[in-house]
């Protein structure tokens, strides 16, 4: 199981090393078989890990393993170490086996770019990066991890650098997610001082023996802040549609099952440590509640599919910090299982809509691409329908067992279950509203304009099989855990997170029933507005612009941050660095060319000047000896 586990880990990191040190030396085609192929052999030695740890008993199903001691200082030290539980060999499963499918696609997707090489290496180190995240044993490797997450992404968002629109949203999501990193750096600052250590169980035990003290709340606030910034909730959300700059199949691996869940993850990992801050847990779980909301509504105005779609995962991510802040830890994490399926079916679906029109990304100049790409209409509709929770589908089981646990929270709890069922509504008509867009009515103008070019055909190989695999987890995906049947995902999880309450039978049902009513409600306002409907949608002007301003949040801090940061570099560059900086560089620069100036005025070149001087040197010299003396 170690073994696996290593292997896991480092295929892809050895792809990516290969690729960017055998340069020119692949082919383009080359180098997306060897990062498929890197991250298919993580997806088998996760598995093999996986039976491995089956057929274990519940009280041996976690083990650490140490290379080496990466780092000693004093009593302090930290190894190089890999944690291999229940937990960790699920996020393993998902980041390597979706991730392959998606490295996959981009091979037929990225044919003929200009520089395929250095896009492989990125999606190859990106894969590594979240590897070493979910399996790191220490919080100092988790903080690695974090990082290389955060530099792994803003390379691949940045992918087409020749576009500034591309370098801006990727500074935007390096920076965002650099404030995550700093506040967890300070947590664990706080957390070397009070323990001495780095160790998950050492920081575990020390906030169970100062429950709900200050310096919890403090570590409590600064993981939390990781995990905001990292999973794009609100206030520090405004990243993620931006970086729908990068190509589909990147937005396919941010989105779906790596950068965004890390922060799940983090919750579900030190739910123990969030429990001694019950505070802060509730603030996770209002969070992810405010930004499904939010999340959906502005996604109900937005016009570039890719943006649309973005948006339904800072929503769907809500709901699994939902579930986390409220303890129901495995029904978060079975909700980010099933969501990397559908979310990524959606997205790769997207991708070929895309693809087929020339890279355009405007859903009102698409139409009627039912008939004309029918294989990507049913594969769109599995992913739309299983984001709305339509069963049977994976979305109906995982969303309504978080809804169902909401409703077994208490007075809380409860409001956040009106909450998501408002956000389920939302999901099914902003979902829809883009299938019948993109899909319905009759074909536009431009999409006959480009699908009938013979180049603008339905996906080759590559692509197609990764959409079907994915279309089929969206299909079945949820199966392996039915409320009130059977829960073989939970009971799996058990060792490694242990829920703080169940709900009832009667809640399931309850939960169940409304949130299908309410997406089914969706669905068919969106096919009245959108499809059924011969006159124009009617418009709340305020609200309209409102939501595409979205709450003008990026207004705000552009006010709040970027001006204020702008004008006092302005004025520190023209009140300190030019007169004092510059300026006295300048004069040492000018002092230093006359003095040289001067010397080279006494190299005359005629030999008696220079005697003289050796002369008269020694002369002095000999004086100042003899008075000494």
């Amino acid at each position: 199981m170690i073994t696996a586990a290593w292997i896991c880990l480092l295929s892809p990191l050895a792809a990516a090393l290969l690729i960017t040190l055998g340069g020119t030396a692949w082919s383009r085609r080359a180098t997306g078989y060897l990062a498929t192929l890197s991250t298919a052999v993580s997806f088998g030695a996760a598995a093999v890990a996986f039976f491995a740890l089956v057929g274990r008993d519940q009280e041996h199903r976690a083990e650490l393993t140490t290379s080496w001691t990466w780092l000693a200082a004093g009593d302090f030290d930290v190894g190089l170490t890999l944690l291999v539980d229940p937990l960790s060999i699920l996020m393993m499963l998902i980041v390597s086996g979706v991730g392959s499918l998606i490295v996959g696609y981009s091979i037929g997707y990225m044919d003929g770019e200009d520089e395929e090489r250095r896009f492989f290496a990125y999606m190859a180190f990106f894969v590594f990066s979240m590897l070493l995240l979910v399996q790191g044993g220490n919080f100092l490797l988790l903080l690695v991890g974090w990082g290389l997450v955060g530099l792994s992404s803003y390379l691949l968002i940045g992918y087409h650098h020749e576009r500034p629109s591309a370098v801006a949203a990727a500074k935007k999501a390096f920076i965002m997610n650099a404030f995550g990193d700093a506040t967890m750096a300070l947590a664990f600052f706080l957390l070397i001082q009070r323990t001495g250590s780095l160790e998950f169980a050492a920081g575990v035990e020390w906030a169970g023996g100062e429950d709900g003290s200050w310096a919890v709340n403090l570590v409590a606030l600064g993981l939390l802040g990781g995990a905001v910034a990292k999973s794009a909730q609100l206030p520090l959300h405004t990243w993620l549609p931006d970086a729908m700059e990068g190509p589909t199949p990147v937005s396919a691996l941010i989105h779906a099952a790596t950068m965004v869940t890390a922060g799940v993850y983090l919750l579900v990992r030190f739910g123990p440590l969030f429990e001694h801050a019950p505070r802060v847990q509730d603030l996770a779980a209002g969070l992810g509640a405010i930004t499904l909301l939010v999340a959906g509504l502005i996604a109900l105005v937005q016009v570039d599919i890719k943006r649309v779609i973005a948006y339904s995962t800072m929503s769907q991510i809500g709901y699994m910090f939902l579930a986390a802040g409220i303890g129901a830890y495995a029904n978060a994490m079975f909700h980010l299982m099933t969501h990397a399926f559908f979310k990524a079916l959606l997205f790769l679906a997207a991708g070929i809509v895309i693809h087929a029109l020339a890279g355009e990304q405007d859903m009102r100049k698409m139409g009627g691409l039912r008939g004309l790409l029918p294989r990507t209409w049913a594969a769109f509709l599995i992913g739309a329908a299983a984001l709305s929770g339509i069963p049977p589908l994976s979305g109906f089981f995982s969303k309504d067992a978080i809804l169902a646990s909401g409703l077994a929270g208490g007075t809380y709890g409860q409001l956040l279950f009106v909450a998501g069922l408002v956000g389920a509504f939302l999901t099914g008509l902003y979902t829809f509203r883009m299938v019948f867009m993109v899909f319905g009515g009759e074909p536009s103008a431009y999409a006959q304009e480009h699908l009938h070019k013979p180049d603008r055909t339905e996906p080759w190989i590559w692509m197609a099989l990764s959409v079907g695999a994915l279309a089929v987890l969206a299909v079945i995906g949820g199966w392996i855990q039915i409320p009130g049947v059977w829960h073989p995902f939970a009971d799996f999880l058990e060792p490694a997170v242990e829920p703080l309450f169940e709900p009832t039978g009667t809640q399931d049902a309850i939960a169940s029933v409304l949130a299908v009513s309410v997406g089914i409600l969706g669905i068919w306002l969106a096919w009245w507005l959108y499809s059924a409907r011969k006159e124009p949608v009617p418009r709340a002007r305020a609200l309209q612009t409102l939501l595409e301003r979205k709450f003008y949040f990026d207004e705000t801090y552009e006010w709040v941050f970027y001006r204020p940061a702008t004008w006092i570099a302005r004025a520190s560059r023209a009140l300190i660095e030019r007169p004092l900086i510059a300026g006295t560089l300048t004069g040492i620069a000018f002092s230093a060319r006359r003095a040289g100036g001067e010397v080279a005025e006494t190299q005359t070149g005629l030999v008696r000047t220079y005697a003289f001087v050796i002369a008269t040197a020694v002369a002095t010299l000999a004086l100042v000896f003899v008075w000494v003396r």
